[in-house]
């Protein structure tokens, strides 16, 4: 198997030097048709994914468990130790959605700061700063898939919040939204269902939202880079995934939509030292996507997904 393996990736590197030589134009799809061809032939000798999706998923005392991740509840993350980086990590999202010191700016995401005061978050810890680690994303795929059957006995302002620990470097709001995007794509590869039928996979289509477990989600980031939008600023990279129901929920109709936006939109002028990004829009809306939305920037213009498509 072994040698088999080495001969075809002989080979690959034979046809990557042959290719750029001969046809720099065309290099790109020429490698591309390439890759996949090979990832076919070495699919009958490995696994096609990174993740294992194998991992058993038990319940005990309260705590979903997967084999190397564990959704905590806010009691159990203030039980972990003080000089740790998730403790440390855990404290500056509960200061962020709970504003206790003096003249502090209350969140304008009233229903965020709702799910913590009630318990109805749930904190994952990713192993490191690269969301694209096989680990992370098996870490973080086990994870969805435990937390999603409890996500409705939560309460309707649930989220999945996932923390990556301090980065060892400065990093731009663009490298956080390729990290960002990486990440999405790269749980696409870890997961076990089909794509929905009625959701278009391309990103920029109206209807399109990310899937994951056969279920749309909301994925929302914060980042230590942000400073003009400071709503979407953390000291830690932060990503809370929430599944969509929680916004047809709460914007089952045009009127409950307008009170909800608008309750948010008016703390958001003392909170924020930007207008609120015009990318912000209703799902579906012709013109607009759901990618430019996850992950706004810190000025306001457009964010782009750098993928036409998560799967490809």
């Amino acid at each position: 198997m072994l040698l088999t393996l080495s001969v075809l990736s002989f080979f690959f590197g034979f046809v990557v030097a042959a290719v750029v030589t001969s046809r720099p134009k065309h290099a790109r799809s020429t490698l591309d048709d390439s890759l996949s061809k090979l990832r076919h032939v070495t699919d009958a000798f490995r696994p096609r994914a990174t993740c294992n999706h194998d991992s058993p998923i038990s319940v005990e005392k309260g705590l979903i468990q997967t084999d190397d991740a564990d959704l905590l509840t806010k009691a159990q993350c203030e039980e972990l130790p003080g000089d740790s980086w998730r403790r440390q990590a855990y404290e500056e999202i509960k200061s962020i959605l709970v504003a206790r010191k003096p003249g502090a700016k209350k969140f304008p995401c009233i229903y965020a700061t709702t799910g913590y005061r009630h318990n109805e978050h749930r904190y994952i810890f990713m192993h490191s700063e690269d969301p694209t680690e096989p680990r992370n994303l098996r870490l973080l795929a086990n994870a969805m898939r435990a937390y999603l059957p409890q996500s409705h006995s939560l309460g309707p302002n649930t989220s999945l919040v996932i923390i990556h620990p301090r980065s060892s470097t400065q990093n731009s709001v663009e490298s956080y939204q390729q990290r960002f995007w990486d990440l999405l794509r790269g749980l696409r590869t870890c997961d076990l269902q089909p794509w929905p039928s009625d959701i278009p996979s391309e990103t920029h289509a109206p209807k399109w939202a990310f899937c994951f477990n056969g279920v749309p989600w909301f994925p929302a980031a914060m980042t230590p880079a942000h400073e003009q939008r400071r709503s979407r600023h953390a000291p830690y990279f932060t990503v809370a995934m929430q599944p969509k129901w929680v916004f047809d929920n709460l914007f089952r109709t045009p009127e409950k939509r307008r009170a909800a936006v608008g309750a948010v939109r008016k703390l958001m002028p003392a909170y924020d030292e930007i207008e609120p990004s015009p990318d912000l829009s209703a799902y579906g809306t012709e013109g607009t996507t759901e990618a430019h939305q996850y992950y706004l920037l810190d000025e306001n213009k457009t964010s782009c997904c750098p993928y036409e498509d998560l799967d490809r």
